[in-house]
């Protein structure tokens, strides 16, 4: 459809500077821009547009309400970044007062990969991840950062295994306990025990003035990694996802240990999933020919999410999308698509509060 590859276009005009092609005569602008909000991109998707106009190559002669939907378009841009800087203030705010205790904060995904995109506040973000170090340990660092939470007035919530979660000045906080959702899964809990080890050893960077650390990158691309893949077998993927790991891949291209990437990958059932997503990545990016035509057709087909919904509701509904996902476990995964079921159902009901 014009209206999908004219979104690729997009997307590589704001991240490459490409403007080599040409906006299509009978575009279907609505459509256009529904899809680049479903896929997560669509302030960047306007940014290549903006680029075309600066560059003077697109000159729209629009009617009105063409003209409408892209004012409101071109409007989330500023709301967009009104929110990253309220995201990054509340997020330093949280750094010092865990600082403040002997507590470093490790930020996983969200604003580690907004750094790889040319404008990060760009980048929509609905969260901060972070896993938390004190004097080379985690777990009681989990736990004491909850605490200094509480101190300051912020309410935690504890009710899910895997992390906690508060909110701070407008912005939502997931603090991890565990940075993969092993329940269940001994071989994601062996990929925990490396995660772990990986953060703890280090080096940990600074993130701009900001007070929050970034971990090494190699814990950072497994960890993309994984929780790509998660979302690929739960809910779908979203060109988000794909331009998230093609943009960390390129900024991080000369400081990653690719090699043993590749092999951690290989040892926790990950390599043909990261693989495909290599392939779609070059493809979106540099226009790559496509073999994994149906992960791409799977990703224009949107999400199917989980959201509002707890306990068994949201077991079931992961479980019915599991049944859904038979041909993903087929061709990308090591176990298959019922023992993929069997470890979510042992992992809720027998294994409620696990340990690595």
């Amino acid at each position: 459809m014009n209206e999908r590859a004219f979104l690729i276009d997009l997307l590589r005009s704001a991240v490459l500077g490409e403007t080599h092609f040409s906006v299509p005569e009978s575009l279907d602008w609505a459509r256009l821009i529904d899809d680049a909000s479903r896929q997560g991109m669509s302030v960047i998707a306007s940014d290549g547009l903006q680029r075309l106009y600066d560059q003077g190559i697109y000159a729209a002669h629009d009617e009105r309400e063409v003209r409408r939907l892209k004012a409101r378009w071109f409007g989330k841009t500023m709301r967009y970044e009104q929110r990253y800087a309220g995201q990054m203030a509340a997020a330093k705010k949280m750094g010092e007062w865990l600082a403040g205790e002997g507590i470093q904060t490790v930020v996983l995904k969200g604003f580690v990969v907004s750094e790889c995109y040319p404008i990060p506040a760009h980048r929509y973000s609905s969260d901060m991840d972070c896993f938390l170090v004190k004097d080379g340990e985690h777990l009681d660092a989990y736990e004491f950062g909850n605490k200094v939470m509480e101190a300051h007035g912020v309410s935690v919530d504890r009710s899910y295994y895997k992390n906690s979660a508060f909110d701070i000045a407008g912005l939502h906080v997931e603090n991890h306990k565990f940075c993969t959702p092993f329940r269940g899964n001994e071989t994601l809990r062996n990929m925990e025990r490396l995660l772990q080890r990986l953060v703890l050893e280090g080096p940990l960077t600074p993130l701009g003035d900001t007070g929050l650390l970034e971990p090494p990158p190699l814990f950072s691309a497994l960890f993309l990694i994984e929780h790509s893949y998660s979302h690929f077998l739960h809910e779908g993927l979203t060109l988000k996802h794909v331009l998230d790991w093609a943009l960390f891949r390129r900024k991080h291209a000369d400081d990653t240990d690719w090699d043993a990437f590749r092999r951690h990958c290989q040892e926790f059932g990950l390599l043909r999933f990261a693989e495909a997503l290599d392939n779609i990545c070059d493809h979106v990016l540099y226009d790559q020919p496509l073999t994994e035509t149906r992960i791409m057709d799977d990703i224009w087909k949107g999400l199917s999410l989980h959201d509002g919904k707890k306990g068994l509701a949201l077991r079931f509904s992961i479980a019915r999308n599991t049944l859904n996902a038979g041909w993903k476990y087929r061709r990308y995964s090591e176990i298959s698509m019922w023992k993929g079921l069997w470890i979510q159902v042992k992992g809720f009901f027998l294994e409620s509060k696990p340990r690595l």
